[in-house]
């Protein structure tokens, strides 16, 4: 692309009409959300392809941004795990170059102004890693690692020596990220039987995915035993529920057990570009790294909100209803 190097950028931005209960900082929303992204394209030396992969989305000022930035595709999801579906299906059915870059993004992340560059940079760079991710300080030993991760001690990059440095950000080997990542098109393709499979696994289904995909066993035999044998603590009522998501969890398993040529690599970036606007919770993430945690969010949303301003748009608007 030549917003930095490379071919031109195509993001898919996979948008949900309502919203849920999560706990939340106090400058979230999803037009903030969306602005940002819109902020951080307009940075790009060439404008990307935007998509929008919208799930119960009613008109309103949201639905009047996507239709003024970019292309609109409605879908019939009802579920996180269909919508995603959905698109990485439309996606790898789509006619083009293997080696076009995408960039998957849900509706609640707020970008910096420079991620997408620093995106287009690694994208063009780190053309033998399989899949790039903005968000998430886990970092993989990948001595100490079979079957089973091994995280390193310290998150982040910090202290490793195999981490690449892109301008003044640095990429490193990661053990797991969330549905919002980038891979090129041929990886997709190549990939979509066992990401769809992940998607109906149940649970954390995000991270069960960067697990089977790099080759490292998602569930434990225990997780599994439970599932495939439900015993007194599992509803007679729930069995047949609970018996197929452990025959998915086996497939899943089955099918993560791959040849060292098709073990996946994931990198993310430190410092992060993208941060999920959720507030955090004891326990919930690992201690992020220094050069992580340098981030002034709270700068970026009001930053983020005055660019959106001075264009006419008001942050304030939650849902698209």
């Amino acid at each position: 692309m030549s917003s930095g190097p490379g071919s031109r950028l195509r993001i898919l931005y996979r948008h949900y009409g309502g919203d849920n209960t999560k706990p939340r900082p106090g400058y979230y929303s999803k037009m903030l959300a969306l602005t940002s992204l819109l902020r951080a394209a307009d940075a790009l030396d060439t404008a990307p392809e935007l998509v929008y992969i919208n799930d119960q989305v009613r008109p309103g000022p949201i639905l009047s941004l996507m239709e003024a930035t970019g292309e609109v595709v409605p879908v019939r999801g009802g579920s996180d795990s269909r919508s995603y579906r959905a698109m990485l299906e439309r996606e790898a059915a789509r006619s083009a170059p293997a080696d076009q870059f995408l960039w998957f993004s849900e509706d609640d992340y707020l970008y910096r102004p420079d991620a997408l560059r620093h995106l287009a940079a690694g994208a063009a760079t780190l053309t033998d890693v399989d899949y790039l991710t903005m968000y998430g300080s886990r970092a993989l030993d990948t001595e100490a690692s079979g079957r089973r991760v091994v995280r390193r001690t310290v998150t982040g990059a910090a202290g490793d020596p195999a981490a690449v440095p892109i301008g003044d950000v640095e990429w490193y080997h990661a053990v797991s990220t969330t549905s919002t990542f980038g891979t090129r098109l041929g990886t997709l393709r190549e990939d979509l039987r066992l990401l769809n499979l992940c998607a109906v696994s149940g649970g954390s289904w995000d991270h069960t995915t960067a697990l089977a995909i790099a080759g490292f066993l998602p569930f434990t035999g225990a997780q599994l035993r439970a599932d495939l044998l439900p015993g007194r603590s599992v509803p007679l009522a729930e069995w047949p529920r609970t018996i197929m998501r452990g025959g998915v969890r086996l497939a899943v398993t089955a099918r993560s057990l791959r040849r060292p040529s098709h073990r996946r690599r994931l990198f993310a970036v430190d410092p992060e570009l993208i941060s999920h606007m959720e507030s955090e919770q004891p326990g919930s993430r690992p201690e992020p790294s220094a050069r992580t945690a340098a981030t002034d969010w709270a700068a970026i949303a009001e930053a983020t909100s005055a660019w959106a301003e001075e264009r006419g748009i008001s942050v304030d608007q939650q849902v698209t209803s």
